[in-house]
């Protein structure tokens, strides 16, 4: 067993300018115990979490050669563990350890090794949207792309999985089963399309596209739980590599999750933290209340905000689903702002006010400034309001490339100043490479990748190769300055076609370069509101409150939106402190408002439409502490 001291804590401090742990994030570092850690907003629990990481890294190998198992739920999450990662950071980033997402431990650990087993090759890949895409072309072959995907939508399923799979095949009818043990027909015996249907379903389209290697994420959870189930001693081998389990935001583990941790490492000797906060838990389902993070009643809280002043603190500890405490610091204090918009004249005017309000408090001059204004929706509702009414360019994708038909519209988004000439390059090969694979065209059985393709090329036409190299070099150029490059990708698919056999579909290329998503490590200029008053100009960030979960902000304006009712409308008493009624809807509207209030340090400000507050409203905010401003 490791020991983890003061003397250890202070070490990792000394390394690092101004850094000092209070007495909770010292108890949590210091806890090697199977243990719950309840982190409020702003406390510091990844930087806690590394130190922890570096003391025990400092403590390997151990006796029995065992390591620690990092799991967390986005690859931010885990760069961010990686970046702060000091001296040690080799020995946590190599076997026996593990630090990752949660998916990627699920698939490299689990599902892969047993998608192998059963079908003797390695998944193409594990997309959700690919899946989709490669169940519709199975659908062609059966005639039913067209009526599945609308039957599917008429009946509100927003898995295509889901539907296929819920028909029934009667005797005379295909059937949907309904609430209350009732059935839906959906279509007759002796409909083309029920011959169709019962086919389908007797060759199992669903397995026959994951059979061609094409997963969706949850397919993995399936084929880990069958690793498991079938080889119920492969536990004892995760329990004996990995002796430290650490479960980051873990407020965002559902039961499949869960369900995988508890198979493999439950009554073992392996100690367990899930680190995380209760009340940020907005990724869940809240139809099922199973979902989700159960605190333990012996958790270790760590209360002290680091982020939060103790004005925005008082206001966020409202919202919390689980009573928590929040211990904010008292050097900050700008009170938080309301601003009271007219419905019939939003514009960009409410960003133009909250520009205002940085610029008055000078926080733009604050180093590492960061302002964002955040709403709960992000699409278009035809009358009522969402994001893009505040900000009419708003995309709720950081990419908006799928909603142009072009190569060269879709490139315009960004700035090409910033793309590479391998930007280039990588975006004609991979469309060559969709094609190939719509097409189910394939060598030695194997689909084409990229280096696969180069390499075939060489070995099969050393004179076509050299050609296909030229014209991948004239693609790039005519890209580089906005010139139309599907002739050439034509000729370029033909080259490749040629060699094996294979005819040319002009449509399959078409709706290929329609449908493919730009992927640049660089986000478009769509979502920013440019500020400017005299010789100062900033940037508001425009986004989801889902999407900015886990960032500090320098100013945070959270933008009032419809989602069956207007959120800040509806919770209007909790910013007077007042209690209110709870429901699945209610709780899950102000779990989202709690990560949204919890992300500024400096400013906090809420648009509403002046509709929706009345003049006692008003007077009441204002004595909680609220700066209230129509514009």
């Amino acid at each position: 067993m490791i020991q983890i001291t003061d003397n250890h804590i202070e070490e990792f401090e000394n390394r690092f300018e101004n850094l000092s742990f209070d007495a909770e994030s010292r108890a949590f570092i210091k806890c090697i115990e199977s243990k719950d850690i309840q982190a409020c907003p702003g406390a510091g629990k990844t930087t806690s979490l590394v130190a922890k990481l570096d003391i025990i890294a400092s403590q390997m190998p151990f006796k029995d050669n065992s390591g620690v198992l990092v799991l967390t739920h986005t690859n931010v999450a885990v760069d961010e563990i990686k970046k702060k990662l000091g001296l040690n950071a080799k020995i946590l980033l190599s076997y026996p350890n593990h630090i990752g997402t949660f998916q990627s431990f699920v698939n490299k650990f689990l599902a892969i090794p047993m998608y192998v087993n059963i079908f003797g090759k390695k998944p193409e890949r594990i997309d959700y949207d690919l899946f989709n895409e490669k169940l519709l072309h199975k659908l062609n072959k059966y005639y039913l792309n067209n009526f599945i995907p609308q039957s599917a939508e008429a009946n509100k399923y927003t898995s295509l999985e889901g539907f296929i799979n819920a028909l029934t095949v009667e005797e005379n009818r295909i059937s949907l089963p309904q609430a209350g043990g009732r059935s839906k027909t959906i279509v007759n015996r002796g409909k083309p399309s029920f011959r169709n249907i019962k086919r389908a379903k007797d060759e199992n389209i669903i397995r026959q596209v994951v059979s061609d290697g094409y997963l969706a994420y949850h397919h993995c959870y399936d084929l880990a739980n069958k690793y498991l189930d079938d080889y119920s001693n492969m536990k004892e081998v995760f329990q004996k590599r990995f002796k430290y389990v650490f479960i980051d935001e873990v407020q965002d583990t559902d039961n499949n999750q869960f369900e995988i941790i508890d198979k493999l490492f439950s009554g073992s000797d392996v100690i367990i933290q899930k680190i995380g906060d209760k009340n940020q838990e907005i990724f869940s389902n809240l139809k099922t209340q199973a979902n989700g993070w159960e605190v333990g009643s012996d958790a270790l809280e760590i209360k002290n905000t680091k982020r939060l002043s103790s004005i925005i603190s008082e206001k966020v500890s409202h919202f919390a689903i689980n009573p928590q405490e929040l211990n904010g610091n008292n050097e900050i204090q700008i009170q938080p702002r309301i601003l009271l918009f007219d419905e019939k004249n939003i514009g960009e005017l409410v960003l133009q006010k909250f520009g205002d309000l940085i610029f008055e408090n000078n926080l733009q001059d604050l180093s590492n400034s960061k302002f964002k204004a955040i709403g709960a929706v992000g699409k278009v509702h035809e009358s009522k309001i969402t994001i893009p009414d505040y900000f009419p360019s708003f995309s709720k994708n950081d990419n908006r490339s799928l909603e142009y038909e072009t190569l060269v519209e879709k490139i315009d988004l960004f700035d090409k100043k910033k793309i590479r000439v391998k930007d280039y390059r990588k975006i004609l090969l991979d469309v060559i490479i969709e094609y190939l694979k719509t097409e189910d065209i394939k060598y030695n059985d194997k689909y084409f990748s990229k280096n696969l393709l180069l390499n075939y090329l060489k070995e099969k036409d050393k004179l076509q190769y050299k050609l296909f190299k030229l014209k991948l070099f004239e693609g790039v150029k005519k890209l580089s300055i906005s010139e139309c490059v599907f002739d050439i990708l034509k000729e370029k698919v033909e080259i490749v076609l040629e060699l094996l056999g294979s005819s040319f579909n002009e449509s399959v290329l078409v709706n290929i370069i329609k449908n493919y998503k730009i992927d640049l490590l660089q986000k478009t200029t769509q979502d920013k509101y440019i500020y400017s008053n005299s010789d100062t100009t900033f940037d508001i960030e425009i986004s989801t409150i889902h999407k900015v979960k886990g960032e500090t902000h320098t100013a945070t304006l959270i933008l009032e939106s419809f989602n069956r009712t207007y959120d800040l409308q509806q919770l209007l008493k909790l910013l007077k402190g007042l209690s209110l009624r709870t429901s699945n809807t209610i709780d899950l509207k102000k779990k989202l408002l709690y990560v949204a209030m919890s992300r500024p340090t400096h400013l906090l400000c809420f648009a509403m439409n002046k509709e929706h507050v009345k003049s006692n409203d008003i007077s009441e905010l204002e004595e909680c502490g609220f700066i209230i401003e129509e514009i």
